[in-house]
Order: structure tokens, then C-alpha cells, then sequence
């Protein structure tokens, strides 16, 4: 094969896997913007910004966001709000969570 078949050929590839990986990206964050909307953000904020004793999330990395929710999902209780986020995390998917997370850490910049 040509080299210059070979190159065009793994630019094609890459550019492929790019556009595929945009759109999960794409839509992972969508995902996570229907929770938030209709599961977070009356605590914690239109922006994650945190309210009253709610804490804020717009500060947080993507993998504190999903490892707490993980751990109440599990039923773990970890500070004064685990009775109000436990019910929550627990009707949470493996997807909804890594959306959530990935939302939550990219959309308030």
C-alpha cells in the first residue's frame, strides 16, 4: 500500500473516531443536563452553584461527582445530606450518573 494511501486512510480513522467520540460525548452531557434539570437542581442550584446547605458542584472534578453518587447509591452515608441524596443516587444508572457527572463539571463554565 502507498504510504499516502496508508496516511489518508489513518487520517480518515482519527477523524472518525473524533467525530464519534464528540458525539458521545455529546450525548452523555445531555443526559446529565435531563437529571440535573429534573433531579438536582432545585438544591443545588440552575448553575450547581449550591444553595443553602446544599453543596456546590460546579467546583468539583467529574470522578468526586460520580464516585459520591456511586457511594449513595450504594447506601452509603456520607455527610448531613445522605437521607436527601440516598433516594436519589439509588434510582440512578451507571449512565445517568457518568452524564450527571460529566455535565455538572462542563456546562457552568
Amino acid at each position: 500500500m502507498p504510504l499516502t494511501r496508508l496516511f489518508t486512510l489513518t487520517a480518515l480513522a482519527v477523524s472518525l473516531s473524533a467525530a464519534t467520540a464528540e458525539r458521545a460525548f455529546a450525548q452523555d452531557a445531555a443526559i446529565g443536563e435531563d437529571v440535573y434539570q429534573s433531579v438536582c437542581k432545585n438544591c443545588h442550584g440552575p448553575k450547581a452553584q449550591g444553595m443553602a446547605s446544599y453543596p456546590k458542584l460546579n467546583d468539583k472534578d467529574a470522578d468526586y461527582i460520580a464516585g459520591l453518587l456511586i457511594r449513595y447509591r450504594d447506601g452509603e452515608k456520607i455527610g448531613p445530606n445522605s437521607a436527601l441524596m440516598i433516594p436519589h443516587a439509588m434510582r440512578l444508572s451507571d449512565e445517568e450518573i457518568a452524564g450527571l457527572a460529566l455535565y455538572v463539571t462542563t456546562a457552568f463554565d
